[in-house]
Parts: structure tokens; sequence; C-alpha cells
């Protein structure tokens, strides 16, 4: 990582810092996500205070309660309140000597900032939460007169310190504030001098600021704390009963005017939809719906005068005629602004940009500079330039993010108010021809990322990363731990921002941009047997692929990824070598021998290891291409945004955007190919060929401590803008949606309704679909087509494959009922709601226990089988068959004990019988259940292993049973004869 200032500034340990609480978030809530992870445990309880408010429990106890947890927060204050006075006057001491290292003083600055800091607001949130509890308490027990905010908040205030915290910690920030050269600054008086004088970077400034207010204290309510009653009060009045639309648009105007009030600067820049749509409406009300024009035109016929009556609806506004043409006019002029505005401030940040470049090197050229003085003065300069540096980094990356957020709330009011305006005028139609000149501005079409290139630049500066080594060998293997997740299109910029804060953008090529083109030819054979492998997570499994970077074809990766289950202590790995683009064809179909590579990398002067090693991949390569048949089958492209220190796998992470696949298996076989290994990108492709993913794909590569990554990662993770999909691949997907005719099971996210519109969009043609032959619960698939048969013709039509809007067959007829994830029909891992109704009939089965799922295809989840998972099932098995022998052994108990041909003894009898017929239903389904279960684990599929259904079933049986026996035993009780009294005595 470099030099010291590496870790502590963008990488440290743990940063925290107490944001204002949102408008819209509970207190509890906002709590909970600022607690520092490693002082968790010693946070006042605040959820369980909330409790004794809505429990009603009685004031004693809740004194009580507040007294320990108080007692509690005051140990811990204590003890990191000494910590930090220690770390205060060890530094003023280093500070004050000469000699020492420059970077190990802006290290310990940093560190002990972060501890204040951290402290301060610990303090804060508890004495609040504290508060707030007492607060709920009074509101519960409001009949009763109860006060406890006036009557023992000052009470327990002066028993604890750590209420007072602001006091106590006034000489520490001051004196922190002087290691950063701002202790004049903490010293004014009046809050308006001490806001001007901090500077944005001084990470104390908020704490400092806060010293002056007493708010909190004086028991004012803050946001966030309005009871559900209050709540419903300020919302606003529903809107009238409307369609449709018109709700739709009265919704959208709504939001638009609050996203436009909450940023007065942009009051003059947004568009101005409000009148635009008013405009809008008053023309479509004069207007008729259906107006009529000539099929042909006259060139000596003239237009309409102004005073004459035309076919153009008119109105009056600010006493002048207005037309449909004047409110196309209107719409230019907006788009015009936008433009304008949108380029300006794109200048401006690229012109900050580079001024901050020109600034960061400066001061990373001193930071190396080993000749000048090492003081606690340099440390000082250094470090309070190094956070105005950053501070003003992540002001511009802030400044391009809100731009990015104006132009899409300009975007998204352009389009609406088109949409509106051929719903009321379809007469004169132009949301197409409108959308496409939209489209086509500069600010939309244009790629700004060379500023999250600038950002990176600055933010590795002030790092002060260090590359590591690169991997010259033939031969390259890669292990490490990787999970994926999907990341909306509108959060890819703000994710970005977040990682390169702490990782370089890692570039390989020449260009402005922050991604890279990549495009990867995956193989497989007409029975798709890689696909399935991988699908099921076999062990052993492999993934062959020809991977290039950007359009240069010069050197092609082979790449072969092989799957191995961790719990044997293996695990998988990635591996592959390089040919150059003419050899490709001779490797494909085995006329390019292995000998003539090993004497290709002698040419290199490559090692003999690495030579032994490559030539080992091409030999098994070359084997499994010949022995299992495989060939061309799905091409991945995708734009790469990779995040990484040069050469340093410890942390990698890559966003990949603009995800589309497409159908390669029209060069047949590998080894039959003699020209092209590829499809032509010069020929068009038909809908059902290709489609494209709405999401990012964002994959975070770990190695070594996989299990502890950096706070900033798990921060990122936790952030809301990133969803994990558990084993997501871009093979596995786009093999599923373009080759239904060829597998046998999809993927479990196939179902998610985030992805349902890109997946329609490619489905097959109706000749594929009659290909489609379905056997039982599974699919069979169809008898292999030859390249270049009518399902991959290139030089057929280019239209789409099925009809306009058609269903594709994975979400339709062949889509079971139950096999999505947790038994639902859908899946909605963004929270996007709206889900649809599946046009799938629903699926016969005899109460859950064998189901009979005619022409569907099984859905997989990619799961870790490991022998425990076999031998769960056979204890769940053995258990319900405990119960059964236990039964079972009641009811041959009772019936050896029934006497002869009493009432009693038929009543028990009866009783036997009933419990042996539970013992038999116990048997059954127990034998079931395991076979079923025992299928599905060794096919990886998710079937509803939870059985909730025929559980309830017998238990209602056992039920009924025991009631027999009850009513059994009431009637033959009621029957015996009672016994003649005993003789008495002579």
């Amino acid at each position: 990582r470099g030099v010291v200032v590496a870790a502590c500034i963008c990488d440290p340990t743990f940063t925290f810092s107490l944001r204002k609480q949102p408008e819209t978030m509970k207190f509890g809530q906002f709590l909970e996500e600022s607690m520092r992870p490693d002082w968790i445990a010693n946070y006042f309880n605040y959820k369980r205070g909330k409790e004794y408010a809505s429990n009603r429990i009685d004031t004693v106890s809740l004194k009580e309660f507040i007294t320990s947890e108080c007692s509690k927060v005051e140990r811990f204050y204590r003890l990191k309140f000494e910590e930090v006075k220690v770390e205060s006057e060890a530094l003023s001491k280093v500070m004050d000597t000469k000699g020492g290292s420059v970077a190990g003083m802006v290290k310990s600055s940093w560190k002990h900032t972060e501890d204040l800091r951290g402290l301060y607001d610990f303090c804060k949130i508890n004495s609040e939460g504290v508060r707030k509890a007492l607060k709920k308490y009074d509101k519960a027990f409001k009949a009763t007169g109860s006060n406890l905010q006036m009557s023992y908040l000052p009470q327990i205030k002066g028993e604890y310190s750590f209420f007072q915290y602001k006091d106590a910690l006034k000489d520490l920030l001051q004196e922190c504030a002087s290691f950063w050269n701002q202790d004049a600054a903490t010293k004014q008086k009046t809050d308006a001098d001490l806001v001007s004088a901090l500077p944005t970077s001084f990470p104390l400034a908020r704490q400092i600021e806060d010293q002056k207010k007493v708010s909190a204290d004086k028991g004012e309510d803050t946001e966030g704390d309005e009871s559900e009653d209050e709540k419903k009060e300020k919302e606003p009045e529903p809107a009238a009963d409307l369609g449709t639309e018109e709700e739709s648009d009265v919704k959208f105007e709504r939001q638009y005017a609050k996203q436009r009030d909450s940023k007065p600067e942009w009051k003059k820049l947004l568009a101005d939809y409000q009148n635009l749509n008013s405009l809008l409406k008053k023309l479509a009300a004069v207007s008729g719906r259906n107006m009529a024009f000539s099929a042909v035109t006259s060139l000596s016929m003239s237009e309409h005068p102004d005073a004459a009556y035309g076919a153009s609806p008119e109105i009056t506004v600010d006493g002048k005629s207005f037309k449909e043409v004047d409110w196309f006019k209107l719409v230019d002029k907006e788009i015009d602004i936008v433009s304008r505005v949108t380029n300006e401030e794109i200048r401006r940040v690229r012109n900050g940009l580079a001024q901050l470049r020109t600034k960061s090197e400066q001061w990373h050229d001193e930071m190396q500079d080993k000749s000048v003085e090492q003081s606690g003065n340099r440390a000082k300069a250094l470090l309070a330039r190094m956070g105005q540096l950053e501070a003003d980094a992540k002001q511009l990356g802030n400044d391009f993010l809100a731009l990015e957020k104006f132009v899409n709330l300009n975007y998204q009011a352009f389009e609406k108010l088109l949409k509106t305006h051929d719903r009321l005028m379809p007469a004169t139609p132009c949301h197409q021809f409108y959308m496409a000149k939209l489209r086509n501005q500069e600010w939309i079409r244009s790629d700004f990322s060379d500023i999250f290139v600038s950002l990176s630049d600055v933010h590795s500066l002030l790092r002060q990363d260090d590359s590591g080594v690169k991997n010259e060998d033939a031969k390259q293997d890669f292990v490490r731990n990787t999970k994926k997740y999907w990341v909306p299109v509108e959060c890819v910029s703000s994710v970005k921002h977040l990682i390169l804060q702490h990782l370089p953008v890692f570039r390989m090529w020449q260009g402005a941009g922050d991604s890279q083109l990549i495009n990867s030819v995956y193989f497989d054979n007409r029975q798709m047997q890689l696909y399935h492998g991988r699908m099921d997570k076999t062990p052993g499994a492999i993934a062959l692929r020809l991977r290039w970077y950007g359009t240069d074809l010069k050197t092609i990766f082979v790449e072969r990824k092989t799957h191995l289950d961790s719990w044997t202590g293996n695990v998988s790995v990635k591996e592959r070598f390089t040919l150059p683009e003419n050899l490709v064809v001779p490797f494909l179909n085995g006329s390019y021998k292995v000998n003539e590579y090993a004497d290709e990398m002698k040419r290199k002067n490559k090692k003999e290891a690495d030579i032994n090693a490559a030539c080992k991949l091409f030999t098994q390569v070359a084997k499994a291409i010949e022995s299992k048949q495989l060939g061309p089958t799905v091409r991945t492209q995708y734009m790469r945004t990779a995040f990484q220190i040069p050469f340093d796998s410890s942390v990698r992470i890559s966003l990949d955007t603009n995800l589309a696949m497409v159908r390669e298996d029209t060069c047949g076989y590998a080894s039959t190919i003699t020209e092209r290994w590829r499809r032509d990108e010069t020929q068009p492709l038909r809908a059902c060929e290709h489609t494209h993913f709405p999401h990012a794909i964002l994959e975070v590569k770990l190695q070594g401590d996989v299990e502890n990554p950096p706070q900033w990662v798990k921060d990122l993770l936790e952030s809301g803008m990133c969803t994990e999909v558990y084993k997501f691949s871009k093979f596995i997907h786009g093999s599923a949606v373009l080759l239904t005719e060829l597998v046998a099971a999809a993927p479990y996210w196939i179902d998610d309704i985030s992805i349902r519109d890109s997946v329609n969009a490619s489905a097959p043609t109706p000749a594929n679909m009659a290909k489609l032959e379905v056997i039982g619960e599974g699919v069979k698939r169809s008898k292999h087509p030859a390249p270049g048969s009518d399902d991959v013709n290139l030089m057929g039509s280019s239209a789409a494959g099925g009809d306009e809007g058609a269903e594709h067959p994975l979400l339709g007829k062949m889509r079971p009922q139950r096999g999505a994830v947790n038994g639902k029909e859908q899946t909605d891992f963004l929270g996007i709601g709206g889900a649809k109704k599946s046009k799938t009939p629903p699926q016969n089965d005899c109460c859950g226990l064998f189901p009979v799922q005619v022409g569907t295809m099984p859905r997989k989840v990619p799961v870790r089988v490991e022998p425990k998972t076999f031998f769960a099932n056979e204890r769940t098995f053995l258990a319900w068959l405990h119960m059964s022998v236990t039964l079972g052994s009641i009811s041959s108990a009772l019936s050896v004990f029934a006497e002869g041909n009493s009432g009693h003894g038929a009543a028990v009898q009866i009783m036997s019988l009933l419990m042996t017929l539970v013992a038999a239903l116990f048997v059954s389904y127990s034998m079931t259940t395991f076979y079923t279960r025992r299928l599905a684990i060794r096919r990886r599929e998710d079937a509803g292993l939870e059985g909730a259904t025929m559980p309830l079933l017998l238990g209602g049986t056992l039920v009924l049973a025991l009631l027999g026996v009850l009513i059994t035993n009431v009637i033959s009780t009621g029957d015996t004869p009672v016994p003649p009294p005993a003789p008495a005595p002579h």
C-alpha cells in the first residue's frame, strides 16, 4: 500500500462519522446504522427502551433499566476517554520534537482524530437515545401525567459524566485541531465566525461547531421522532380518483416539484415541466383526437393564414396566439438550456480536476522528499494540505453526481411530456422522434467517465499507492473469492465514486475513459454439457472461453475456469494462456500442436517452469475441446471498469456495464472450423439472437482473509446500491435465454421481475419454439440443428424473432409455479415492485406430495452440496420413523391389553386401529419425502424442500385420531355397568 498515508487516509481500519439523521428515517434505524461495529455492545439499548413504553411497563422497572444502560455506557466512555487523552499527550510530544518520521506523524494524527471523533459521536447519540426513550414513555403515559423528561432526566445527567461530553472533550478537540493547524479557528466565539474559519477538510469541524449548540439538551424535538399519528397528519391529501395515466402525471409532477424545491440552484435551470404540461393539456382540450390530414400535398396551395381556422389547435397565452408548433419550440428551448448548463458544469468540473491534480502531484512530491527536515511542523502542514485536497476531490465528485441527477431529472421530464403529448394528441405523435433527438444530444451521448479517471488519479496520489509486480508468466493462475452483485443503472456513478476513493481505476490501455470493451466467446457442445456442469456446480466442472480486450484482436486469452468444492480443501481456479489471433483457428481444429507452442515460448525466452505449465494447460484444453466436441456457443460483451492497485490482486473490484449476450453457435464444432471462429460482427442480428442485461454487474474479488474484508468494502456492499445475486453467471444467463431449446434447466434469477422485459425481448422464433419437446416434468433437448439452419441464419430477416410483445417461454408456459426462490412465483431482488401475473397455469399436484409439472423447466440454485446435507436429510427421515415407531408401539400395546368381547375392549381396538393408520401415514410420508429431497439435493434443484402441507395434514390427522380416542373412552366409560357393592362382613 506504500507509505503509511495510504493506510491511514482512505483505507483506515475504521472511519466513523455521524451523519445527520434523514427526515424520513426513524431514530432507531439511524442509531443502528450509525453504530461503530467494534463498539456495538456498549451502546444504549434504545429498542428495548421503546418496548418499555409500548408495553406500558411500570416506572420503577424503567428507571432500573435506564440506570443499568447508562452505567454500561459510562464505563466504556471513561475507558475510551483515558485512551484518547493518553494518545493526545503522546502525539503532542512527538509533534514538538524534530527528527521523527513525517509519515508516522501523519498516521498517528489521523488515528487520534478518528478515535476522538468516534468518542464524541458515541456520547452524543447515546445521550440522545436516553432522552428519546424517556420521551416515548411520557407519551405512552400522557394520561397519567408522566413527565420523566423534566424530573428524571436532569437527575441522571448529574450522575453520569458522558452527558457532559461537550465540556469534557472540548480541550481534546482544540488540541487535536492544533495537529491540523486549525487551533486558531476553534477559539472563535461566534457560530458564524467558527463556520467561516473552519475548512471543510477538517474532520472535527462539525463536532466543534456542535459545542455551541444546546438544542438537544433543552429537550427540543429532533427530526425523525414523530409518532405514527403525527406523521399521518403531515401526509398530503391523496389525489383524486383519476385514471391510471392521469394519476401517474399528477404523481410525477408532485415529485418533480419536490426535487426542484430541494435544490434552490436548480429552480431556474430545470425544465419547466409544470408550465409545459399545463399548456399541453390546454391545447389538447381544444383539439380533436383524430385530426384529418391529406395524404398528398399541392405545391401551389398556401398555408392557412394566422386569422383562418386551421388544423392545428390554438389557444391564447398572455394575449397571444399559441399553437402546437409553439409548444414544440418551447420544448426545444428547454432542451437547449439544459444542454448549455450541463456542458458548462462539465467544463467547470474538468478544469477543477486539472488544477487539483497539479496540486496533488506537488503534495506527493513533497511527501516523497527525504532531503528536507522531518519535523512535527512539517507533518502538520502536509496533513492540513492533504485534508483540503481530499475534501476538494470529494466535492468535485459530488458535484458530478449532482449533475447526473440533474440530467436524469430533466430527461425523465421530457420523456413524460412527450408521452403525455402522444396520449392527449394522438394525431400528431412525436415521442419517438423527439426521444431519438434527445438521445443524440451531446450531454447524453458523450462519455464523461474521464472525470472519474482524473478523480481516481488524485485519490491515488493522496494515498501514495504503490504498484505490485506484473505477472509475465505464460500461464497465469487466479485463486480468489468472488461475489457478484446487481447494480441499477442509476447507481452506477455513485458506486464508482465510492470505490475510487479507496482503489484506483486500473487501466492497461490508452484512452480517456474509465472502462474497456471485453468480449468473451464461451464454448460448449449441443448437449450443453459445460452449461449444466456449471449450473449444477459439479466438482471439476469447467468453463472454456476465448477472451480479448478492446477492439484489437492481436492477443487472445484462452481461459479455463474449474469449479472445486471448498469443503474438500480445494479452491476454484481460473487458468489461462495467450495465443495470437491468427493461431486461434489452427489451435481449435488441432493443426497447431503443443510442441510448436513450446518452441514459440522458448523463442520469447520464457522460463522452463512457465513453459511446462503453459503447455500442460494447452494440452488439457485442446483435449477437452476434441473429446467433448466443443464449439463457440455464446458471446458476452460489456464495458468493464476495474478498480485495483496495479498488479496487486488482494482486493479487486470490477463493474461491468452495457452487458450484451449473443448466440455464437454458427461456426459448428471447433474441430471443423477452417475460417471464422466467431460470428461476423458486420452482419445484423435478429432479436432472438441477442439479449441485453438491464443492470450493471459488480464483482468483488478478494484474496487472503476473505471473511474480513476492509471496512469500506463492507460499507459499499451494505449501502443499498448493490444486491447480491448468488453465483450469477453471464454465460449461464445468456445460454438460458438464447439457447432455450438446448438447455434442461434455468437459473433461479431468471424469474426476477427487474429483468423480465429484457428476457421477453429475446423470445425465440416460432421455429425454435416448435423444437421444445416436453416430456414429463423435464424438458427434452431438441434435435441438434445443423449450423447455418434457419434458427441461426444471419442473412435472414432482421425482424424480431417472435411476435411483438411475445412472452419468453422461460417466463411463460415453461415456467414452474414452484421453482423460484423461496417457493415464490417471482423474485424482486432490487425491490422495484410491480410484479406481473404469470400466464402459466397452476401445476397439478397431490397436496404438494407428488408434484406434476407438465411442460415446465426446473430452476436451479447453485448450492454447495456437502456430505452433511445428505446426513441432514437422513436425520429428518429417521426422526419421522421414530415417531411412526412410537405410534405403532402404542397401537400394538392397546390391542394386546384389550379385553375380550366387552364394549370397552371394542373401543380399545378402534383406538388401536386409528393409531396404526396414523403411523402408516407417517411412514409413507417420510419415505416419499426422503427420496424426493435426496433427488433434489443430488440435482441441486430448488424444489420447495420446506414441505409445509403434508406435516400439517399429518398433524391434523393425529389430532383427529386422539379426539377419536377421547370420544371412544368417554362412550365406553358411560356404557360400563357399575359393579355391585361388596357384601357386608358377618
